[in-house]
């Protein structure tokens, strides 16, 4: 059957600009990934040496105005604001369910905001859950363990994930980042059980360790997040020359149904 399909040919020399034409865009798709994987070790390295290392005080990397600004110092996550447990409406309510209001849970971690959920709750459905104020920090603490976001949005989540909502002393972004920077060590908690969890008392207690001065978080913080947004700008660029790439190869050769017919 395969040896019966017929398949549209140009003369050698349109093959040949076609295959440059696509060849060409592949290599700036590659040169483009590469970039992507270079800020993405940028960060890496940002988050290893703007963090103090496992059982030192002190970054290796500071910013001038905070090096004279003394020892970081570990802190309990429940220190650092109010940790809130999510839960589930029943699913047996309707009323509780396809409204607009906002309902994390692990599927909607695509990235450092979260926004918007695959399930919503109705105002019925928001009045029986714990209501998570935005700028919020959002980790999964059952089965995926140490997935992490931000709400940008006020919303509510299931129970699979704790929510830190941080005080007045404590930047949540900086927080959004020590936590991913310690994911390693937040999954340890978890011990190898078979779906893995960190309760609510035992996530308290997870310690983080914080300069002083709120500024100096808030420069972290700052940091870090102008390289998401680098790493951001170049995923979507490679994602608009893929798009590109699919709608030349789209466009540059017949449709081979319809040749056929």
């Amino acid at each position: 059957d395969l040896f019966q399909v017929k398949f549209p040919f140009p003369k050698t020399e349109e093959q040949q600009k076609i295959a440059a034409c696509l060849s060409s865009l592949d290599d700036v798709i590659t040169a483009e990934s590469k970039k992507l994987e270079v800020l993405k070790e940028h960060k890496k390295g940002l988050l290893q040496n703007l963090f103090p290392q496992e059982g030192e005080t002190v970054p290796k990397l500071r910013f001038k105005e905070f090096e004279d600004s003394g020892e970081w110092v570990e802190y309990p996550i429940n220190s650092i604001g109010e940790v809130v447990t999510g839960g589930t409406p029943s699913k047996e309510e309707n009323e509780y369910w396809g409204g607009d209001f906002v309902w994390v849970t692990a599927q909607d971690f695509k990235g450092k905001y979260i926004t918007d959920s695959v399930l919503k709750l109705t105002q019925k459905g928001k009045e029986k859950s714990r209501i998570i104020p935005k700028n919020s920090v959002l980790v999964t603490c059952i089965a995926s363990i140490g997935l992490n976001g931000i709400n940008k949005v006020e919303c509510a989540t299931n129970q699979q994930i704790n929510s830190v909502v941080c005080n007045s002393e404590n930047h949540y972004e900086f927080v959004y980042y020590s936590i991913t920077k310690n994911g390693n060590r937040l999954k340890n908690l978890a011990g190898q059980t078979a779906v893995p969890i960190i309760n609510k008392s035992v996530f308290e207690k997870f310690i983080i360790h914080k300069p002083k001065s709120y500024q100096e978080q808030q420069k972290i913080a700052a940091c870090l997040s102008s390289i998401d947004d680098l790493i951001n700008a170049q995923s979507q660029k490679i994602e608009t020359l893929k798009l590109h790439k699919k709608g030349l190869l789209q466009g540059l050769f017949p449709d081979v149904n319809e040749h056929n017919g």
